[in-house]
């Protein structure tokens, strides 16, 4: 029922709008009160780690309980709770174990409210669109309260922006338990059944999570290290605010116009030409542009990941029982998201000290490539 759409606007809205305040600024925050630069890289590459784990936890419990809605709630209320906690805690290693809990309860959330979407019949990309107003918004809000009351502003913002997306989940577990839409728990138990083992015989959904795994890392490892190609190219730190700001914000409308396009071209082909389109931005990103340039084409962002963002959601979901769509966006979150960027981000490092921001996006494109190649050689651009 449309009627339950503006809940899942808002849903996405704050629950990406608390990843905007929080996730740009942390490292700045833990400058502040002292940690060492490669204490910061250790407490947000264990925020990536414990995603992995804690992704496929949490999407095995949703599939297998009956009010899963509940589970995605559960999940944002006690992440607004870690935030406040670890706003008072100075110690390294206290620290770095807090923050991985943050992160344990935080992860879920993104995978989880796509399932929730999608098992809605929602449209998907309208939706997801709201997710990256909120980012945006996040980013922009949060950056400005952190400069006029500290940073430590930026856990509170947090802690508000999840408890009120767990107030709008909770008006869709209402609204879905008063239409007795909800899937049933019968099927909810032939999914713990089931489990990861009948997902990872799926042949075509391993082919995917595969290709995906060459795509989805360099876009946000892109987040780290656009700033140094922006400012290797003439451009200025205030000016990485703006542009970031257009970037996530291009990424909406494109979210917005994914079902037309689908249908135009059908949701196979279109994630072909986004990762094509991946390959020749970062591509000529390698080659140096002036900051202006990039400025002029924030929109490439937007063309890129609003597309793929939604996309391969949509087809990971499409080739699995309706009862396994938890376990298998979680599946694609931890695999094809989170271990790509943990490798995208340390073989950027790499690269960066011995050729520059160039070499890192000659190589962000080079390994789109080797996406783009199996994508096409399993044959999963073919419409079925």
């Amino acid at each position: 029922m449309q009627k339950r759409l503006p809940s899942f606007m808002g849903l996405y809205a704050f629950s990406y709008m608390a990843i905007g305040i929080m996730m740009p600024l942390i490292g700045q925050y833990l400058r502040s009160v002292g940690f060492s630069g490669t204490q910061i890289g250790t407490v947000t590459a264990t925020g990536t780690v414990v995603a992995i784990f804690s992704s496929a936890l949490w999407g095995r419990i949703y599939s297998g309980h009956s009010r899963h809605i509940l589970i995605v709630m559960f999940l944002c209320i006690t992440a607004a709770a870690a935030a406040c906690l670890i706003r008072d805690i100075y110690v390294y290693a206290v620290f770095i174990a807090a923050y991985g809990a943050l992160y344990f309860f935080q992860a879920p959330v993104m995978a989880l409210s796509d399932a929730m979407t999608i098992e809605d019949e929602k449209p998907f990309g309208f939706a997801r669109m709201w997710g990256a107003v909120g980012f945006a918004a996040g980013v922009f809000f949060g950056a400005g309260a952190a400069e006029a009351a500290g940073l430590d502003i930026i856990f509170f913002m947090y802690a508000c922006s999840f408890m009120i997306a767990a107030a709008f989940i909770f008006s869709i577990y209402i609204s879905k338990k008063r239409d007795r839409s909800d899937i049933p728990a019968a099927r909810k138990k032939k999914a713990a059944a089931g489990g990861y083992l009948e997902l990872l015989r799926n042949r075509k959904l391993t082919m995917l999570l595969l290709s995906a795994f060459f795509l989805c890392g360099t876009n946000v490892a892109n987040n780290t290290y656009f700033s140094f190609l922006y400012i290797d190219g003439g451009g200025t730190l205030a000016g990485v605010g703006a542009a970031f700001l257009l970037m996530a914000g291009s990424e909406a409308p494109f979210m917005a116009w994914t079902d037309a396009l689908s249908r135009k071209f059908t949701m196979e082909k279109l994630i072909l030409m986004s990762m094509i389109l991946s390959v020749i931005r970062f591509a000529w990103y390698g080659t140096g542009p002036c900051a202006g340039l990039l400025l002029v084409f924030f929109f490439l962002q937007g063309m890129v990941n609003g597309v793929i963002l939604v996309e391969f959601v949509r087809y990971v979901s499409k080739l699995v029982d309706p009862c396994h769509r938890g376990m298998a966006i979680s599946v694609y979150y931890a695999f094809s998201s989170s271990c790509s960027t943990i490798l995208c981000q340390f073989a950027g490092g790499i690269v960066l000290d011995s050729f520059g921001p160039s070499g890192v996006y000659l190589f962000f494109s080079l390994y789109n490539l080797a996406g783009v190649m199996l994508y096409i050689v399993f044959g999963l651009y073919r419409h079925e």
